[in-house]
């Protein structure tokens, strides 16, 4: 299903940033048209995928490309109180009266993010229950208080009308996903794409945050929970600036045939290097995942001193029974592959890619601890594990 690829192929990674750029303060908009202000006037910091601005107490959202492959594609929000007149010149977006109060999340790293701002109890639907590693949100699902509403291709829009939602809260892997967005809109209801998993940069991802909280008048929550995140992650980076040491690290597991590993330039390579490690694929020029023959892959992992983020295997011996070739790999002889299934839900939900979206610091402490333990000793690991 396209919801679990997503999870398996773009991991929750992350990248450099100064303290100083972590304030992740709004700006006005100043004066001009919406799209002007939107456009121009922005606090974002990191991410790429969208803008925020202000102008005349009116928040503006801008949503940039929201899947891959798409290019020059704009979506454009204007949240307005709920007794606050429209200006007549944001015609071009779309309103949205805040604080909303019933979303409906199609990705789990969007769960994340609101029960960062203590907004889980607006969370009415979901794609995907079986896998949500919150407890808040698992006791609403047991309860029935938040429903499953299927996925992209078998989304039940009978569920979702009945629940009238304030937002929709969608993501897009590809154009395909347009299908299920006209339908939506068609049906009068409100979608937002949120992008997070574009981002090249683990703060990029966090800063989405911001995004989200704007729904609920929570700016101020979400701009001091961000920079909180920054403060740590830096601090944590800093630990490992000048080190020469940095031991060669390969990544992933093949998966239905096909082995992807993260691009030279993606947001996985970057924490690596952020940890103390060297990625074995840094040369490569690619921010996505790509396809690599299993040859091609054990040949380089040869020269490896650790494995990490294996899949779902979690032993040694899962990993040769996928392919008794992966034995020949360097890490797996010397019993230095880890993965990031330390949270692992009954369902097969993995929360390092739910609330790691916005503790990309921990996962940076577990991989620093994983390359280098000697730096933080009697370190315990959150999202990863040792596999034996």
């Amino acid at each position: 299903m396209i919801f679990r690829f997503l999870r398996l192929i773009f991991p929750v990674v992350c990248c450099f940033v100064s303290v100083v750029s972590c304030t992740g303060k709004r700006q006005q908009a100043g004066s001009g048209t919406g799209e002007e202000a939107a456009e121009v006037a922005t606090g974002v910091e990191h991410a790429q995928g969208f803008t925020l601005a202000e102008n005349d107490g009116v928040t503006l959202l801008t949503v940039s490309n929201p899947w891959q492959g798409a290019q020059h594609v704009t979506y454009r929000y204007a949240l307005c109180g709920k007794e606050k007149e429209v200006p007549a010149e944001l015609s071009g977006y779309t309103v949205i009266r805040t604080p909303v109060e019933r979303v409906v999340c199609l990705s789990t790293t969007h769960v994340a993010m609101l029960s960062a701002i203590g907004k889980t109890h607006t969370v009415k639907a979901l794609s995907g229950s079986e896998y949500v590693s919150d407890p808040e949100v698992v006791r609403a699902v047991a309860s029935g208080e938040t429903v499953d509403i299927g996925y992209e291709a078998s989304l039940n829009f009978e569920k979702i009308i009945a629940l009238k939602p304030d937002v929709i809260f969608a993501y897009g892997v590809g154009q395909e996903v347009l299908g299920s967005l006209r339908r939506l809109t068609d049906l009068g209801l409100t979608v937002v794409f949120n992008a997070e998993y574009l981002e090249r940069t683990a703060l990029g991802k966090a800063e989405w945050i911001r995004f989200m909280a704007a729904f609920y008048g929570e700016e101020d929550r979400a701009d001091s929970l961000f920079g909180n995140i920054c403060r740590s992650y830096d601090s944590l980076k800093q630990i490992t600036a000048g080190m020469t040491d940095r031991p060669a690290v390969m990544c992933g597991l093949p998966w239905q045939g096909s082995w992807y590993i993260p691009g030279g330039r993606s947001s996985i390579a970057a924490m690596i290097a952020d940890a103390g490690g060297n990625y074995l694929w840094k040369e490569n020029t690619s921010h996505e995942s790509y396809p690599v023959d299993i040859e091609a892959i054990i040949d380089k992992g040869a020269a490896a001193d650790f494995w990490i983020n294996t899949g779902a295997a979690g032993s040694l011996s899962e990993i040769r029974s996928v392919d008794e070739r992966l034995a020949l790999a360097r890490p797996w002889k010397t019993g230095q592959v880890y993965n990031n299934y330390a949270r692992a839900s009954a369902g097969g939900g993995n929360d390092y890619f739910e609330s790691g979206i916005v503790r990309p610091h921990v996962i940076l402490k577990d991989m620093i601890g994983i390359f280098h333990p000697d730096v933080l000793p009697g370190h315990s690991f959150y999202y990863y594990m040792k596999l034996n």
